[in-house]
């Protein structure tokens, strides 16, 4: 179920976050979530991913995500402003995970992530498809 007024909320401090108008302990203060939108706990899961936790920090000058990374969040927001329903699974935050994956042995993990890649176009995730990306990158909101 799509929560229009949270996902505005989320893509606002999604759309700071990536332009660098607030910190990464902001954007987690910010970010709405809704347990019955899963796109709002998959983008913040994996939003999340892209910036240290570790310190605050701004995603600016040297925090400044790579072409990918911004391209992903930008990705991510766009999405937010849909009306699209999230049709991945939805990713489950693991510790255990996160403290093999610090220690570099995060590998034993790739078989389930090439599984959950394989589920649907994922160079375009959190869109299921491209031709939803597509048309929506394409129409002005």
């Amino acid at each position: 179920m799509v929560d229009r007024n949270k996902r505005d909320k989320a893509a606002a401090a999604l759309r700071d976050l990536i332009d660098g108008k607030i910190t990464n302990d902001d954007f987690m203060a910010k970010f709405a979530t809704c347990k019955d939108d899963p796109a709002l706990r998959a983008v913040l899961y994996f939003a999340w991913g892209q910036f240290s936790d570790l310190r605050v920090h701004t995603l600016t000058g040297n925090d400044s995500p790579t072409p990918e990374r911004r391209a992903f969040l930008e990705r991510c927001c766009l999405f937010l402003m849909t009306d699209l329903e999230f049709e991945w699974p939805v990713p489950k935050p693991s510790l255990g995970k996160g403290l093999l994956e610090m220690i570099g042995l995060g590998r034993w993990f790739r078989p389930s992530e090439e599984e959950y890649k394989s589920k649907g176009e994922f160079d375009v995730w959190p869109f299921f498809r491209r031709g939803d990306y597509e048309a929506h990158a394409l129409s002005p909101r």
